[in-house]
C-alpha cells in the first residue's frame, strides 16, 4: 500500500527530472543503488553551500567509483531545461505541494519515506543538520547511515524555538545515532570528539571559477581585478552589515565598488538596512546562478566573507582555487582553512575590517600575492576527488556487508 502511495506520489518527477529511472513493478529503482544521497535543496540547486558539495560529491563518487547513485532533493524549481546523462546518476524531489505546504523538513520526511518504502538503497549519506533528525528512523529500519554536518546550523539567530529545537536534535543524533559521523571542519570535529571519538574529518574540496564573459561587468562598469566580492545569502550571521559600514566609512577615493551577490533573506527589515547601503560603487545583485557567479569570482580582486558562522565555505575555497585575495573573519572554520593570518581580521571588529580592506583596495600586488598563496593552498589540501575517496572510504564496509533484512 506504501509503495504504491510513494509510487503514484513520485511518478510525476520523471517529468521535470531527466535521469530518474520509471519504478517498476517491484518497487525498486533498478539497477540497485548502492548510495542515497538525503540533504539540501537537490542536485541543480544553487542555493548554498550543502547543494554545492552534494553536486560535487556525487559527481566524483559516480565518476571515480562506479557507484550507482541517487541524490533526493526538495525543491524541484531549480530542475535545468536541458537534458542530463548519466546512468549511473538518478534523482528524485518530491512533488512541490508536499515543499510548498509542508516546508522543508515535511519534504525531507516524504524523502525518508520513499527511501523505506521504494529505493532501499545499501547506504544512505545524510547532509546537514536538518535531515539528521531523521537519523534513528533509518537506523531503526537496518540502514547504515554516514552523517555529515556542515556547520551548527542550530546558532543560526534567524531560526524561531520550533526549528531551533529541530536543528539541535538533528545534530545530536548525527553524532550519536549515525553509523559513521563525518564533519567538515576541525572546529566541529574538536567539538564533537569529546561525545564521539570517532568523528571523522571530511572537508571540502575546490575547484576554479570559470572565466567566461560577464555581462554583469560590462551593465555595472566594472574592470577585472578592480572591485570586491561578497555572494551568500542575506543572514544576519554573514555579518555583511558590518562589511558594509567598514566600506562605507574609508574614503571613496580609496576604496573598490563592492558587488554583493546573495538573497534569500528572511528577515524584511534587515534587507531594508542592507539596502540602505546601496550606491554608486555598492551594487545588490540578488541570487545569481554559477553561470553568473563564477566570471565575477574569477575577475574579482578579493573576495570577503565576514560571516561569524561557517562550516568549511565553498566559496572561500572557489576563491582560494581561483587565485584570488580573500578576506575572512577570523573564526575558527576560517582560520582552519585559510592558514594564513593576512586573510583574516578580527570577526565583528569593523576597525580592523576597514584596515584589512583599506590594503586590498590600494596595494593590488599584495592582493595578488595573497590570491597566489592560497591557490597553492587550496590545490595541495582540498579537492572534490579526494573529498569524495574519503567518503568512499568511509561508506566502502557497508556496500560490502549485506544488510539485515535484505534477501542474499
Amino acid at each position: 500500500m506504501f509503495a504504491k502511495l510513494f509510487n503514484n506520489s513520485f511518478s510525476w518527477v520523471s517529468r521535470y527530472s531527466f535521469s530518474v529511472r520509471p519504478l517498476d513493478s517491484s518497487s525498486r529503482l533498478k539497477p540497485k543503488i548502492d548510495l542515497a544521497i538525503l540533504g539540501g535543496r537537490g542536485y541543480h540547486s544553487n542555493y548554498g553551500g550543502v547543494e554545492n558539495a552534494v553536486r560535487e560529491i556525487a559527481d566524483q563518487t559516480v565518476e571515480r567509483h562506479k557507484l550507482n547513485l541517487l541524490v533526493y532533493g526538495t525543491d524541484s524549481s531549480e530542475l535545468p531545461s536541458s537534458n542530463f546523462h548519466n546512468h549511473r546518476l538518478s534523482f528524485v524531489y518530491p512533488p512541490r505541494s508536499i515543499y510548498r505546504y509542508l516546508g522543508q523538513h515535511g519534504a525531507v520526511l516524504f524523502c525518508v519515506f520513499h527511501i523505506l518504502c521504494l529505493t532501499r538503497p545499501t547506504v544512505v549519506l545524510v547532509f546537514a543538520s536538518g535531515p539528521c533528525v531523521f537519523v534513528p528512523l533509518l537506523r531503526l529500519f537496518g540502514f547504515p547511515v554516514i552523517s555529515s554536518l556542515r556547520a551548527i546550523d542550530s546558532a543560526r539567530s534567524k531560526w524561531g524555538i520550533t526549528s531551533r529545537t529541530i536543528l539541535r536534535l538533528g545534530e545530536y543524533f548525527a553524532w550519536r545515532s549515525a553509523s559513521t559521523f563525518t564533519a567538515n571542519s576541525m572546529e566541529m570535529i574538536r567539538l564533537f570528539s569529546t561525545r564521539r571519538a570517532n568523528a571523522t574529518f571530511i572537508p571540502n574540496g575546490s575547484s576554479p571559477a570559470r572565466e567566461g564573459k560577464s555581462l554583469i561587468m560590462d551593465t555595472l562598469g566594472l574592470s577585472s581585478n578592480e572591485f570586491l566580492l561578497f555572494a551568500a545569502r542575506l543572514d544576519p550571521v554573514k555579518r555583511l552589515d558590518i562589511l558594509l559600514q567598514a566600506h562605507s566609512q574609508l574614503e571613496i577615493s580609496q576604496r573598490l565598488p563592492l558587488v554583493i551577490a546573495g538573497g534569500h533573506s528572511k528577515s524584511e527589515q534587515y534587507r531594508q538596512h542592507l539596502s540602505s547601503y546601496a550606491g554608486r560603487d555598492v551594487f545588490f545583485l540578488g541570487h545569481l546562478a554559477a553561470s553568473d557567479l563564477e566570471p565575477l569570482m574569477f575577475h574579482c580582486r578579493a573576495f570577503l566573507l565576514p560571516s561569524v558562522l561557517e562550516g568549511m565555505s565553498n566559496s572561500l575555497l572557489t576563491a582560494m582555487a581561483t587565485g584570488r585575495a580573500v578576506l575572512a573573519s577570523d573564526i575558527a572554520p576560517n582560520a582552519d582553512l585559510l592558514e594564513d593570518p593576512e586573510a583574516l581580521f578580527k570577526a565583528d571588529d569593523i576597525d580592523d575590517l576597514r584596515t584589512a580592506l583599506l590594503r586590498l583596495c590600494r596595494d593590488p600586488s599584495f592582493a595578488a600575492a595573497l590570491g597566489m598563496r592560497l591557490k597553492q593552498h587550496a590545490q595541495k589540501n582540498y579537492s572534490w576527488p579526494r573529498t569524495a575517496d574519503m567518503f568512499y572510504t568511509e561508506l566502502l564496509p557497508y556496500i560490502r556487508m549485506p544488510r539485515t533484512g535484505d534477501a542474499a
